[in-house]
């Protein structure tokens, strides 16, 4: 049994999602946690879901699928320290650049007086992830579920997951595109060797999919639209503002423009919190890239500045003002695909938008979640762009550029203000708190993981407690010792100097990575010696770290050989080139090249400086802290913005269209489609559109297996009903109907269940066989794969946990049937059942008067079971010294005289499916022909 749901604090209130995928009501997944950015309470209703969690998974790095990942963290530490993480080492890296992004334009990162967390918390909480790989089979919940991830060509790294526990086979699959991008493979469901899909991936139990829908244009002429656009607005002198989702499309919509411009001198802005981190990441990614794209750029990387993510492409600017300064023809790229007021694209915009020379380029549909509680600017935008759009040319087109004027009000928007005073003391004073209490727990279990590997006698007496106060006591009298500065600075009630910040800064440092140090190479830290401990290691305090050992020898940790650059993603974002190089440097033994590298390690490039004030401006706690002011509320601010510009949109999201979702659906032959609610600003809304669209779909399946029943015989229909599934969860007598769903806010989509009352579907369980029925199989083989056996027996339910006091009560099928019953057969040993099985027998023969019925009874009935292979079947009428070949489409020709080919039902059958027809008149060959097709079968 399967269920799921979309977890929110309300139906309509999407402040906070995720999904919740739970498996015979034991085994719970969640996917995707989001977050609108703007009040970190509202996730305190997932507490009661994350205490029966087993594990979470992230599909994509952007703020849709991750952005409540570290608001989960910080809310619920204990908890999400106890869960498992699961992702490909794109989003994790990607994952932590759009965190830092999303966060810092929310006002709860850095400098702010909002400040809830800080860099190396979402650094700690990122490095638990567990890395996964595309098409890793990964066992999770007790090894109960089978997981594995694939490529689902939407963003750098992004997935689509294929979860498998028993029968239940679950395709989710939220966001993905059929189409092949600049630099990314399309969604791995088709195999691109044979054509057909994975057979890992037919038949599923549940396919989950969104319907936030792409464009139906191709992919080439929507690059030529946007490409055109660009040319124009530099070519008329002006700025070119295009927002997008930084860990995203932006890596895509990057390379079609550093590619357009061929190093041509216009300059190109990016503007972001986080610098160039993003395109330093995707530079290290190329791995993961289409393999066409990345050979192209290794057969010419003997400059690296021609590599196709070179953070040297494009230049900084230490505030977005600076753009006033630079007039002339210019490409922006701004982080913030919303423009909400926070990021860093809505001041790009408030400084340029008064430029009717400047072209505002959309490259993807905001969300609707931004009209309600007005977030940003970018639906008004599209809204405007469509209506415009269409009022100009009739219809609304991907690359039409419309004038736009408009007044925006800006009274709800707010300026960042430096603060001073006792505002500043105390914004110190939290964050030096905050930061000796992380510092204590770490000294305090790092002593206890030592005490624990340690050989400890088992002594339970009245002192313990005693003890581990004093320990405490000793720990925070050690890490008191760093703020004694910050205490006078209380205790005077004025603003701590520069210079006393910094000392204690450094020496809070100094402390963390002698503890880290300690903490990395196993050695110890403080440990007081108590009678616990037995004589030998009383005399010296030094525990070694265990050695552990297999049958080839000691176990070798793969981490004592990574280079540093192979693990440069567990760094902080802050950690500087200048650290890492001088570090590097104490390595070199030439002591003349060792004081060259330190003089150039010491001069950096113009943009590197930029990168590291930017780095210390936005990012960095203690370094200025800001509040931010509404502009409603500052008399001298004008909240009236006018804006005369150009605007423009087109798709380049990378999301499926509605006809590559049909042909996709079509191929893998789910039995339950589940669509999630359209999230973006359209024209025409998608889940409407794909109901719409599937219906029309099934009205012309019905059609067609009508026809089927008309046109075939009955040893067809059965084949066709056993091929298409009678285990589906839609009806025993179905054809393979598609059972289209619509997930809805908080409400349980269930899968394999016959009522609400929770009884599971009797067709959705696992029989053990009894070592007895085994013993009498008679196994026959299909192909060189499987082999099937036709098993009589008498079923027992077995449940465990039945309620003892329930008894009193009248027995229900829910006390017989449940998700704890186990089914097991038996052989007919009772007299009872083989009495029953005689009768039936005996009525089977005496109920038909029809001499051919007859003859089929006492013969058995006989089914065949297993697919043949055209191609297999010629290798095996060649051995038997038979002249064979292929003519037409797919025809075997034997000896010129008899033709084999398949027959398909229907125009949804692949070369897999269908049945053998042999033309041709009957004779020695037509026998000896059919006699070895049916070798190739089963029969029972």
């Amino acid at each position: 049994m399967f269920t799921f749901s979309l977890l929110t604090p309300g139906k309509g209130d999407h402040a906070f999602k995720a999904s919740l995928l739970t498996f015979d009501n034991e085994s719970r997944i969640l996917a995707d946690p989001s977050w609108d950015g703007i009040d970190p309470k509202v996730a305190q209703f997932m507490e009661s879901h994350l205490q029966q969690i087993d594990a979470i998974i992230i599909s994509h790095s952007t703020n849709e699928f991750i952005s409540g990942y570290i608001l989960l963290c910080i809310t619920f530490p204990s908890i999400m320290s106890n869960i498992p993480v699961y992702s490909t080492l794109p989003v994790n890296q990607l994952g932590r650049i759009s965190t830092v992004e999303y966060y810092r334009s929310s006002g709860i990162l850095g400098p702010l007086l909002s400040n809830l967390v800080e860099l190396d918390e979402i650094d700690n909480w990122f490095d638990k992830f567990v890395i996964v790989k595309y098409q890793q089979n990964v066992t999770i919940c007790d090894r109960k579920i089978t997981m594995t991830p694939y490529n689902s060509g939407h963003s750098l790294g992004g997935t689509f997951w294929l979860l498998v526990k028993k029968i239940d086979r679950i395709i989710y699959a939220p966001s993905w595109n059929h189409s092949k991008d600049a630099f990314l493979n399309s969604a791995n469901f088709i195999n691109s060797t044979s054509g057909n899909p994975h057979v890992a991936l037919l038949r599923p139990t549940s396919f989950i999919t969104a319907t936030d829908l792409g464009s139906a244009m191709s992919h080439k002429k929507r690059c030529e639209k946007f490409l055109q656009l660009v040319d124009a607005t530099l070519a008329n002198g002006g700025s070119a503002i295009i927002p997008t989702s930084i860990s995203g499309r932006f890596l895509e919509v990057f390379h079609l423009v550093d590619e357009h411009l061929k190093g041509a001198p216009i300059p190109v802005y990016f503007l972001s919190y986080s610098g160039t981190k993003i395109l330093s990441y995707a530079s290290s990614l190329m791995d993961w890239m289409a393999s066409g794209f990345n050979n192209t750029w290794n057969s010419d990387s003997g400059n690296n500045s021609l590599l196709p993510f070179n953070p040297s492409k494009v230049d900084l600017l230490l505030d977005p003002s600076e753009l006033t300064k630079t007039p002339g023809s210019k490409i922006v790229f701004c982080a913030g695909l919303d423009l909400k007021n926070g990021d860093l694209s809505s001041k790009a915009f408030s400084y340029l938008c008064n430029d009717e020379r400047t072209t505002v380029i959309l490259t993807e549909k905001p969300p609707v979640a931004s009209v309600d509680k007005n977030m940003g600017l970018s639906t008004n935008l599209y809204r405007e762009w469509a209506k415009l759009s269409k009022e100009r040319t009739g219809k609304v087109v991907d690359g039409t550029p419309v004038p736009f004027e408009k007044t925006i009000n800006l009274e709800s928007w707010f300026q960042e203000q430096e603060v001073e005073g006792p505002d500043s003391i105390a914004f110190v004073n939290k964050i030096t708190q905050k930061r000796k209490e992380k510092l204590m727990a770490k000294v305090r279990d790092q002593k206890r993981q030592n005490l624990l590997s340690t050989d400890v006698i088992d002594v339970e007496d009245s002192s313990d407690e005693d003890e581990e106060e004093e320990e405490d006591e000793e720990v925070e009298t050690k890490a008191g010792e760093i703020f004694d500065e910050k205490k006078a600075a209380q205790k005077e009630n004025t603003v701590p100097s520069t210079k006393e910040v910094d000392d204690l800064i450094q020496h809070e440092a100094f402390v963390m990575d002698n503890v880290k140090h300690n903490m990395e190479n196993h050695l110890p830290i403080d440990i007081r010696i108590t009678h616990k401990l037995k004589p030998r290691q009383a005399t010296f305090p030094f525990f070694p770290p265990k050695v552990t050992f297999d049958d080839y020898g000691q176990v070798i940790d793969v981490k004592d050989f990574e280079r540093t650059d192979q693990v440069s993603h567990n760094k902080i974002i802050m950690e500087g080139k200048r650290k890492f190089d001088e570090k590097k440097q104490k390595w070199n033994k030439d002591e003349k090249s060792d004081k060259k590298k330190s003089q150039q390690a010491n001069k950096l490039t113009p943009q590197e400086q930029v990168n590291q004030q930017l780095l210390q401006k936005y990012l960095d706690t203690l370094f200025k802290p800001m509040k931010r002011v509404q502009l409603g509320r500052r008399s001298s601010a004008s909240t009236q913005l006018k804006v005369r510009c150009g605007l423009a949109f087109v798709d380049l999201s990378g999301l499926v269209d509605l006809r590559s979702l049909g042909i996709i659906v079509q191929a893998i032959k789910p039995y339950n489609l589940i669509l999630l609610p359209d999230e973006r600003v359209s024209d025409q809304p998608g889940l409407e559109q794909v109901e719409k669209f599937f219906e029309q779909q099934q009205n012309e399946q019905l059609m067609e297996n009508n026809k089927k029943q008309i046109l075939n015989s009955s040893r067809y229909l059965s084949l066709s009903a056993i091929r298409d599934g009678l285990a589906t969860s839609t009806s025993p007598l179905s054809s393979g109907k598609l059972n289209v769903l619509v997930a809805r806010d908080d409400e349980t989509v269930k899968i394999g269940v016959d009522s609400e009352n929770g009884v599971i579907g009797l067709r959705n369980f696992e029989v053990n066989l009894d070592d007895a029925v085994v013993s009498t199989l008679k196994w026959q083989s299909v192909g060189d794969n499987y082999k099937v056996a036709k098993v009589y027996g008498e079923l027992e339910l077995i449940n465990e946990y039945s309620d003892e006091p329930s008894r009193k009560k009248p027995k229900q099928l829910q006390d017989y049937i449940n998700s704890n019953t186990q089914f097991s057969l038996k052989p007919l040993e009772s007299e009872e059942a083989l009495a029953r099985q005689r009768k039936d027998n005996v009525l089977a023969s005496t109920a038909t008067t029809d001499p051919k019925l007859l003859m089929m009874i006492s013969n058995a009935p006989r089914l065949a079971i297993g697919n043949i292979r055209l191609p297999d079947l010629k290798k095996k009428l060649a051995s038997l010294n038979l002249s064979v070949e292929f003519k037409g489409e797919g025809t075997l020709v034997v000896d010129d005289v008899l033709a084999i080919r398949k027959v398909a039902y229907g125009t949804s059958e692949s070369d897999d499916s269908g049945d053998i027809a042999i033309d041709g008149n009957a004779g020695p060959l037509y026998y000896k022909v059919k006699e070895c097709i049916k070798e190739t079968l089963a029969y029972v």
